[in-house]
């Protein structure tokens, strides 16, 4: 079974979102071994201050992981649900360990972004918590369209 992890920054506060995340969770935990991680956002109440700090968190917490990392960033390259799914199936069939890495409000640094593979969910700017439902769905989707289930169409 594939472990997957997702490594995000700060916990979810609205009740839509936290329940979106259980309920993908909670599927995604019957196809595959499924982590997600909580690092703390950072205090700082400047932009590039809380990035950096936050960044360095992942970095860290990076370390202690092995597979091989996708970075969900703005700059990253966008994906039908097909192609993804496709994606995770050759680093299912390789055996590998994935961790995806959603960074905090006011996304990532390079040294972040150098870790692995840049992956966009959309050309739109969306709310962090957003983000979070959208790619543990997508995730889902993916998961499903290996298995030709149907809930795809």
């Amino acid at each position: 079974m594939q472990k997957i992890t997702l490594l995000c920054v700060g916990a979810l506060k609205f009740s839509w979102a936290k329940e979106a995340c259980k309920d993908y969770a909670d599927r995604l935990g019957r196809s595959l071994k499924m982590e997600i991680v909580e690092l703390p956002a950072g205090k700082s109440r400047e932009p590039e201050k809380q990035r950096e700090e936050e960044s360095q968190r992942i970095i860290a917490a990076l370390e202690k992981r092995s597979g091989t990392a996708w970075v969900l960033d703005e700059r990253g390259k966008e994906m039908t649900s097909e192609g993804f799914a496709k994606e995770l199936q050759v680093a299912k069939d390789r055996g590998e360990e994935i961790t995806f890495i959603l960074g905090g409000a006011y996304g990532l640094n390079d040294a972040v972004r150098k870790q692995g593979r840049l992956l966009r969910l959309s050309a739109m700017t969306l709310p962090h918590e957003l983000c979070r439902v959208v790619f543990l769905e997508q995730l889902y989707r993916a998961t499903e369209i290996g298995k030709g289930s149907g809930y795809h169409h």
